[in-house]
């Protein structure tokens, strides 16, 4: 499954209404759920993504572990996700409003509205920490975007290459081989 299809699929089974204010939450997201995890831990999340028309392959279906739960900008920063994953994925109410280069702050710009935010950090054609974003105004159709920028990204990106199996996790100054 690709991100793109993962991150809508997350997002359909997270997202609140926008004005709905609610902790942001940082999940865990695998394609297999890990047995040592009990049922309590997990969420199913389903997809219509089966490449096999046989029905012998995979279904698609990506489970959910909630890591961390918040303020958003906070949560990245204080989990170390657990080896294994397909990707971790925050979901968060925002504010969105036009980039201006010398406007207000997105929160206090008169053009601002509530959204729902899903962003899901994961590796994808062999290239890691790539990310995905899903916004949503309100009920509306969900507008996914790549190349986020600013802090949150940035924090999920590192939160995303501190997990054990990490390309060069075992590298780093400081940590045990």
């Amino acid at each position: 499954m690709d991100l793109e299809a993962l991150a809508l699929a997350v997002d359909e089974h997270v997202r609140v209404p926008a004005a709905e204010r609610r902790s942001a939450r940082l999940y865990a997201v695998r394609c297999d759920a890990d047995p040592a995890e009990t049922a309590d831990d997990l969420v199913g999340v389903g997809t219509d993504d089966d490449d096999d028309p046989e029905g012998g392959g995979n279904s698609g279906a990506a489970v959910l572990r909630l890591l961390a739960e918040g303020e958003a900008r906070a949560l990245p920063r204080k989990v170390r996700p657990p080896a294994g994953l397909r990707a971790i994925a925050l979901a968060t109410g925002a504010w969105a409003a036009p980039l201006e280069e010398r406007g207000p702050s997105p929160s206090r710009h008169p053009d601002r509205r509530r959204a729902h935010l899903t962003v899901i950090v994961g590796a994808e054609d062999g290239c890691d920490a790539v990310d995905v974003s899903v916004l949503r105004y309100g009920d509306g159709e969900p507008t996914v975007l790549r190349g986020g920028i600013g802090e949150i990204h940035q924090r999920l990106s590192r939160c995303w290459s501190r997990r054990p199996d990490a390309p060069g996790a075992g590298q780093r100054p400081g940590r045990a081989a």
